[in-house]
């Protein structure tokens, strides 16, 4: 199901992810080849753990400048209870070994908290975190745009920054695990009912500013920006999705992973390090190829709590 509109037992998965603290930039490091991206969901929080609590290789290069083939940054946004490095691994590897300069900064993460992210204020800490990173990377590269890639929580921080402050700076949101029907309804409910991380007066006024975020026009999405869903069947927070009714003016595509392969049955984490889910992300920001050469999405048999279950074949 590709629909083109133009113009918990996951919650333990988190607590236990949450535990890997994110480490300071590495810059200068080799480039990344694409025999060298790894197929576990948890292979950020191995690489922590076992590099020093660096970050895994392809991400927050500041030494990296964007190619006129892809010339937007792309910037990933970590889900709830974990953190830019022990969420990116596969991503970051993979979209760097396309030539693409990647970040993955670490927001949302209240005081006391390390770096575990994605358990503060929508309004007061990830959104405005989120835009400084934004604001950072272009500086840093010279770029007029960004690309956003959320996976859970934080699709919706990156879809409330490019609707709400920053939709002239963003180009493309691509989210992962996340229902863009329900993007106008702010953090799911477990980060403040079941960890109670927030004041009752913080999530009041998180409430308030997702309704700001829906706008005059009453929808959570910018005009100008592309936006892309990767959902899956076996999502354990959405469940099977659907493309909601919108304006013409809204540009979103919501893309099922098992369209043309039933095998890959990925979950909320494990779509983390869905080759197929890369692919689709790779393609959504503009692919690696002419539309002559395009070459289809891998289909690796995955299941919702080890991932991959077979080798996995360059594309």
């Amino acid at each position: 199901m590709t629909i083109r509109r133009p113009g918990s037992g996951v919650a333990g998965l988190l607590a236990a992810a949450a535990l890997v603290v994110v480490a300071p930039v590495r810059a200068g490091a080799d480039p990344i080849g694409a025999d060298q991206v790894p197929w576990r969901w948890w292979d950020g929080a191995a690489y922590q753990l076992t590099h020093g609590l660096a970050d895994p290789p392809g991400i927050n290069r500041d030494d990296c400048r964007p190619t006129p083939r892809h010339p937007e940054p792309v910037i990933l946004v970590h889900g709830t209870g974990l953190n830019g490095g022990n969420s990116w691994a596969t991503f970051g590897a993979a979209l760097a070994a396309e030539g693409y300069c990647v970040w993955a900064p670490t927001v949302g993460a209240p005081p006391g908290a390390g770096s575990t992210g994605g358990l503060d204020s929508l309004t007061g800490a990830s959104a405005p975190q989120l835009v400084a990173e934004v604001d950072r990377v272009r500086e840093l590269t010279g770029a007029g745009r960004v690309d956003l890639v959320g996976h859970s929580q934080g699709a919706i921080v990156a879809s409330y920054v490019a609707t709400t402050s920053r939709s002239e700076a963003v180009r493309t949101v691509v989210t992962l695990g996340a229902d863009p029907a329900k993007s106008g309804e702010g953090p799911p409910g477990f980060v403040t009912d079941i960890l109670g991380v927030l004041s009752a007066e913080t999530s009041r006024r998180d409430a308030e500013a997702t309704l700001a975020w829906l706008g005059d026009e009453g929808v959570p999405f910018a005009r100008g920006v592309r936006y892309v869903a990767v959902v899956s069947d076996y999502d354990e927070l959405t469940g099977p999705v659907r493309a909601p009714e919108v304006p013409d003016f809204v540009d979103l595509t919501v893309t099922r992973l098992q369209d043309g392969c039933e095998a890959d049955r990925s979950g909320h984490l494990t779509v983390l390090a869905s080759p197929r889910a890369v692919d689709l992300v790779v393609d959504a920001l503009g692919g690696t190829a002419d539309a002559a050469d395009a070459r289809p999405p891998r289909c690796v048999p995955a299941d919702g709590i080890l991932g991959v279950l077979a080798p996995v074949p360059p594309r």
